[in-house]
């Protein structure tokens, strides 16, 4: 069994982005908030952030909960805003399966049960293959370190400087998330995200960006869910930012037993 995208639904959803050429990095930000209006800096962000169109790349991952911890060897393929694959191998060489995401659907397949499963992104978990509870968002963002800030009119509660960065602590929905960016790159280094009472829901940290022009991707990637003690650890060992034509193309046994989500 084989799969890819179909052309017609990428066709449509993809047919406003175009390969970012080359450029020369922009003069880094003044580190002062009285230079940079928030709003100003929000909207240089998604702007940045807009710029990495597709990525590949290899490394390893990490999981680490107190009921389970492992390591995985893996290849990626990223298409924004929602195709992504990553295929998964275990010491040795030994399968450990796939994930694809396109669309509205998700497809996973198990190689120790020799299951395929398929599902709605949107609202099902990734647990077939990732080992927590995460959303199609949450494994997007875990693996391209680009967590969603929100829209230049976001209800802006903290805006000052810290660690030699900008500190930026925004509404989000019932939640306050708090984004630490560089100004030399206007790269989102830190993240942490609380509810409504303060109580801290998932931290990540990105670091050691490989770089294209204007366009960056960081190669160590940490995710944190405190009130859950889970840990998602990612480091590129190679990356190629903005390749023109990345590979979706993925086998699945012809055996593989069916399964559907809820």
């Amino acid at each position: 069994m084989t799969g890819r995208p179909g052309s017609s639904a990428l066709v449509a959803a993809f047919s406003v982005l175009t390969f970012v050429s080359c450029a020369h990095r922009p003069p880094a930000l003044i580190l002062d908030t009285s230079a940079v209006e928030p709003a100003s800096l929000i909207e240089m962000v998604r702007t940045h952030s807009a710029q990495l169109k597709t990525l590949e790349g290899s490394g390893t991952v990490s999981f680490d909960s107190p009921d389970f911890g492992g390591t995985a060897a893996f290849d990626l393929s990223l298409r924004k805003p929602d195709s992504l694959l990553i295929v998964l191998e275990g010491p040795f060489g030994i399968d450990i399966g796939s994930l694809f995401l396109g669309g509205d659907e998700y497809v996973a397949f198990n190689a120790s049960e020799n299951s395929v499963m398929t599902g709605d992104a949107r609202s099902n978990t990734m647990r077939a293959i990732i080992p927590f509870d995460l959303t199609f968002a949450e494994v997007l963002d875990a693996f391209t370190g680009s967590f969603r800030i929100p829209e230049p009119g976001a209800d802006v509660l903290t805006y000052a400087v810290a660690d030699d960065r900008f500190l930026l602590r925004v509404r989000c929905g019932s939640r306050i998330c708090s984004y630490w960016i560089d100004p030399q790159n206007v790269q989102v280094t830190r993240v942490e995200i609380a509810g409504s009472n303060g109580d801290q829901i998932a931290e990540a940290a990105f670091s050691s960006f490989a770089e294209e022009g204007e366009v960056s991707a960081p190669r160590r990637i940490v995710v944190w869910f405190p009130p859950e003690q889970k840990q998602i650890s990612i480091v590129f060992g190679s990356v190629s930012i903005n390749p023109e034509t990345p590979s979706f193309s993925y086998s699945i046994p012809s055996d593989a037993k069916p399964v559907r989500s809820r």
